[in-house]
């Protein structure tokens, strides 16, 4: 799974509260709780910028490179028709 990493421990609300950005902790946590197998988190933001420069590692999922190229295999047996 692809995911929002703009915030790091909390989302980046639009003005008014309304949409926004996801923080890392929350995505790494529901990606653990509904058994996603591969997370990759993108969209890095300032706030997890500034915690990747701190040392700081998410609970689940490793962060997109630039140039990385990822190869999605789709199982047949896993496809409804």
């Amino acid at each position: 799974m692809f995911a929002e990493a703009a915030g790091w421990n909390r989302p980046i609300l639009f003005r008014g509260g309304v949409g926004g950005h996801a923080s890392v902790e929350q995505v790494a946590s529901d990606a653990l709780k509904y058994k996603i197998k591969r997370l990759v988190l993108a969209h890095i933001g300032r706030p997890t910028i500034k915690a990747m420069d701190d040392g700081k590692l998410p609970l689940f999922g490793e962060f997109g490179k630039d140039g990385a190229i990822f190869k999605i295999v789709v199982n047949s047996c896993s496809v409804a028709a």
